[in-house]
């Protein structure tokens, strides 16, 4: 109960301050996840959006939180790419650190899919999945691992994929073995991401299968694709042998059911 009142007092320092003491307005907030709040802000000169991300008030005695804060601020910083939120500013609120990026005005996968009753080809998720593996990419030949490549995380607009949220990314780890990784999710190389990028086919793919019957089957058996695809899926989980890097991945799409949407 303390904490909810700490946090809900918070956020109204935080509205008063962007209101009086810059030259933002306060349009809401946007979500609250396990470290940060983010707020939707408006720059009352340019008229752009802005996200302003805080950490919960909780975390404030948290050394190891305040320097993964810090290096998601500096990760930002170091990836600047368009596709990726530029940060605009940062500064602290009574001792919460916080920082000001770009909002990027799009869908993501998780609303298209649940939200809006959007549904992917298979030739349309591959060429998706082509699209984020080249962003990927970039964000890895700058030594970044995301580490978080879920669908509320990957948006998409005209100008094309975004990812956002470096909450959880990692430095990558050139010494790590892969036959010694036990949770893909979690490691600080490129497998994490190809691990989280399989997940992410497999919502473009399930968006587009209607249940037969009742009973549950894996994925293998439910969306009847390709043993082309499944193969290329099954080495993304880490099911067969995994890919060395990413830009074999992105080589390895099946060609032959890639499509341009």
């Amino acid at each position: 109960m303390w904490g909810f009142m700490k946090e809900k007092k918070y956020h109204h320092l935080v509205r008063n301050y962007i209101e009086q003491k810059t030259d933002f307005h306060f349009i809401k907030e946007l979500g609250v996840g396990s470290y940060g709040v983010a707020y939707l802000l408006i720059h009352s000169k340019s008229g752009n959006q802005y996200v302003l991300k805080r950490m919960k008030t909780k975390h404030l005695c948290k050394k190891r939180l305040h320097e993964k804060f810090q290096q998601e601020i500096s990760m930002l910083n170091e990836i600047s790419i368009p596709n990726i939120p530029s940060v605009y500013t940062q500064g602290k609120l009574q001792d919460v650190p916080f920082y000001i990026m770009d909002f990027v005005d799009g869908k993501t996968f998780e609303q298209a899919i649940f939200k809006d009753g959007e549904t992917f080809t298979l030739a349309q998720s591959l060429e998706i999945t082509k699209q984020l593996l080249e962003l990927v990419i970039t964000i890895h030949e700058k030594g970044i691992v995301h580490r978080d490549l879920r669908i509320p995380n990957i948006l998409i607009n005209e100008d094309g994929l975004h990812i956002i949220d470096f909450g959880l990314a990692a430095y990558l780890n050139p010494n790590l073995k892969v036959d010694k990784i036990n949770n893909p999710k979690k490691v600080e190389n490129h497998i994490s991401d190809l691990y989280f990028v399989g997940h992410f086919l497999l919502f473009l793919l399930y968006s587009n299968f209607t249940p037969t019957e009742r009973k549950e089957r894996s994925w293998q058996e439910e969306l009847q694709l390709p043993i082309g695809v499944i193969d290329y899926i099954e080495r993304l989980l880490t099911l067969r042998s995994p890919f060395s890097n990413t830009k074999e991945a992105l080589n390895s799409i099946p060609t032959d059911f890639l499509k341009k949407t």
